[in-house]
């Protein structure tokens, strides 16, 4: 984080007075500017939209999304544990794995489970999105919904995950899971969604990240980052444990619903 804000700071001088109000503030409350609207942002520092776009863009930035997405993910880097290298013992792996699980049990909304449940339980067509890591997970949870009855996929063919974005209705259901939710085929089978009123949830293992901001409904995992070299070690499961609870509150509804006709 240190690095990230000693690289704004060069900017200073080559900004207006309006420019380096706005970055003193960023620079100040990095944590409250990511989750503000430009418009929010405007209100708060008296100055205008334009002034604050126009200083993202001076310091290196498409815009004020552009820089909120750069700034949370230099925040949730630094308030992480740096990963540990090859060198280091399994136990340490043990730890990261452990805390993944604790801080993701912890954090765990049951409203946001049992929305998502009904979301299920209400809709005709459900298709789960995943491509590279996240793909195994998608294809588990279909299997299982499909052997409760429910009409659901999870393909592999990232045109056909486009194909069957575009075919989706507002009566189904999508799943988008993601552990960035920034990969842009997801952000773009997301926008594809939105715009045909396909209601949504995304399960994501890193805080603020733009495909969230997509959803009708978004929970989230709790995953360190892992990486060596180049070769993504970062755990999965959490991801994959929200959608058994999911799962598992649909199969109850699903149960209780079934004694209610019966009686």
């Amino acid at each position: 984080m240190q690095a990230f804000q000693k690289r704004l700071m060069q900017f200073r001088e080559k900004l207006s007075p309006l420019e380096v109000q706005v970055l003193d503030y960023i620079l100040r409350h990095p944590e409250e500017v990511i989750r503000l609207s430009v418009e929010e942002m405007a209100k708060k520092i008296f100055v205008s939209t334009a002034t604050i776009s126009r200083t993202c863009r001076r310091i290196g930035f498409r815009g004020f999304q552009d820089f909120k997405y750069e700034l949370s993910k230099n925040i949730a880097q630094a308030a992480q544990p740096p990963a540990s290298p090859p060198s280091y013992l399994l136990s340490q792996h043990m730890e990261r794995v452990k805390r993944e699980m604790e801080k993701t049990l912890q954090s765990i909304d049951e409203e946001k489970i049992k929305r998502a449940a009904e979301y299920i339980e209400q809709s005709t067509h459900i298709e789960l999105f995943g491509v590279g890591n996240s793909l195994p997970i998608c294809v588990d949870a279909a299997r299982k919904l499909m052997f409760s009855g429910k009409i659901c996929h999870a393909r592999e063919d990232w045109d056909e995950l486009r194909s069957a974005a575009n075919s989706l209705t507002e009566k189904d259901l999508a799943i988008l899971v993601s552990y960035s939710g920034e990969t842009l085929y997801m952000l773009e089978y997301a926008q594809i969604l939105k715009s045909r009123k396909v209601k949504t949830v995304t399960i994501t293992g890193t805080p603020h990240n733009r495909l969230q901001q997509e959803a009708d409904l978004a929970l989230h995992a709790h995953i360190v980052h892992c990486y060596f070299d180049d070769l993504d070690m970062c755990s999965r499961f959490p991801l994959s444990i929200i959608l058994d609870f999911i799962i598992i509150t649909y199969l109850n509804l699903k149960n209780n619903a079934g004694k209610e006709r019966d009686r």
